[in-house]
């Protein structure tokens, strides 16, 4: 085909409607049977903690009683735990507090593995690390989040000599899995098969290069067509000709 004709196309596309809708269902069924037998279930739980003024320092400052409660955490401490937040998280993430972790709930996992299932934000603007979870386990994916930040706080009084660190949120057992979209995926899949389906008429159409009407001749042969002899078949109900759509 030298010259794509949109209305060959569309009629192309009308003519084998059924094959497309066809493929839309199978692809969707896909869609649906990927989401319920391939997709494994993650489920994510998070755990939030807030940096504060050191317990020393709090119980000093009660005792002598020469601040008031609204300057108990002063400026530098501020910036102190500003600039410690992006350390913290970096320390949530080693292997160090990946391997006591995973020697304390017992997990049968490597390292990497651990790590990779972590996430660990800082809330812009705040003092606030949040650590995430995920795991096929809603139970333990809290379980890892609880003891990844036991075991931090820890780590950061034996490291630093100080604890200024105190759960805000402690993770719980999400009901719902983050990474399963049944609906999504099967109108994804449903699209998919919509346009597989109508690229292959597109290229039918487009590589046929079938003669089916005078203006092909035409074209094909740049001469005018002067006699057009349609294709006719003998009835075999009443023995009279008539016209047949050729092909």
């Amino acid at each position: 085909m030298e010259e794509l004709d949109i209305i060959e196309v569309l009629y192309a596309l009308k003519k084998r409607i059924k094959y497309i809708v066809i493929s839309v269902v199978v692809c969707a069924l896909a869609g649906l049977l990927y989401s319920k037998f391939v997709v494994v279930p993650m489920y994510k739980s998070s755990t939030t903690f807030v940096l504060s003024k050191s317990t020393d320092e709090k119980d000093n400052i009660s005792k002598e009683n020469t601040v008031n409660d609204s300057q108990a955490i002063t400026q530098s401490d501020i910036t102190l735990n500003s600039n410690l937040v992006s350390t913290y998280s970096e320390i949530i993430k080693s292997k160090t507090i990946a391997k006591e972790v995973i020697n304390s709930l017992g997990l049968d996992t490597t390292i990497s593995e651990f790590t990779s299932n972590v996430t660990v934000t800082s809330k812009d603007d705040t003092e606030l690390i949040e650590i995430t979870v995920s795991n096929p386990d809603p139970n333990l994916s809290a379980d890892i989040a609880n003891s990844l930040a036991e075991v931090f706080r820890e780590k950061v009084n034996e490291v630093f000599k100080i604890d200024n660190l105190s759960v805000i949120d402690i993770a719980e057992p999400s009901e719902t899995p983050y990474n399963v979209g049944t609906v999504k995926n099967i109108l994804l899949f449903g699209i998919i098969g919509l346009f597989l389906s109508s690229g292959v008429i597109f290229l039918i159409v487009y590589f046929d290069d079938t003669v089916k009407e005078e203006k092909d001749i035409e074209n094909l042969l740049n001469i005018p067509v002067i006699v057009a002899i349609p294709k006719v078949e003998d009835d075999d109900k009443g023995g009279i000709f008539k016209w047949k759509e050729a092909r």
